[in-house]
């Protein structure tokens, strides 16, 4: 701040006598740069230092100036950035209670295979994973005990789950029409007594 200080100070003394029209002096203010500029006269090389230092610091002042339109950019970009991310998390919400409103409207159990309760996970279920997020960040309002839906909260990922059912078949079909809606990562996951397993360690082949 200093530099740039000093550098509109040295500016304001010599950079604008050659670009406006000099300004009525003082009978003191001429007779002292008359002095000036027999000193310079007689001492070029002062004057070619000084005009020199001026045009460093005109330079300087260009640096900065460019510098500080830099870092404006980069300010609006990131707040352009911001907004997306806001817009997308807002999309990402509205996407998901479409889909728990979907499911709600359809029959996502067979009628012989009723969808086991909520307040236990002993045995053997399988559920359907539909996202797993770092930034967003999904009201735990959306997750009521009787709903179809859980939150998971691993590794700093929110995970959401969906459906729970006792066999594999009826886990891949809610998956499959899973992506039919467009979500495309959505895949079958097992949990065993509530503890997250692998699907290939209890469904040998699965997959492949």
């Amino acid at each position: 701040m200093r530099m740039l200080f000093l550098t509109a100070i040295l500016l304001l003394a010599f950079g604008t006598t050659a670009t406006v029209q000099a300004q009525e002096l003082s009978k003191d203010e001429k007779k002292e740069w008359k002095n000036k500029a027999k000193e310079y006269k007689r001492n070029p090389a002062a004057l070619k230092t000084l005009s020199e230092s001026v045009d460093r610091y005109k330079r300087e002042a260009n640096e900065y100036a460019a510098q500080i339109n830099e870092m404006e950019a980069e300010k609006a970009n990131r707040r352009a950035r911001v907004a997306q991310l806001e817009r997308e998390n807002a999309q990402l919400q509205d996407k998901l209670a479409a889909t728990l409103n979907e499911m709600d409207q359809l029959s996502m159990v067979p009628p012989t295979q009723p969808q086991m309760g909520n307040t236990t996970m002993q045995g053997l279920i399988f559920r359907v994973q539909i996202g797993a997020f770092k930034k967003l960040n999904i009201p735990s309002t959306l997750d009521g005990d009787d709903d179809n839906m859980d939150l998971e909260m691993v590794d700093g990922l929110q995970k959401i789950i969906i459906g729970k059912y006792p066999d594999i078949e009826s886990a891949d079909a809610l998956r499959n029409h899973m992506q039919k809606l467009g979500i495309k990562d959505a895949w079958v996951v097992a949990y065993q007594d509530g503890v997250r397993v692998p699907v290939e360690s209890v469904v040998p082949g699965y997959g492949q």
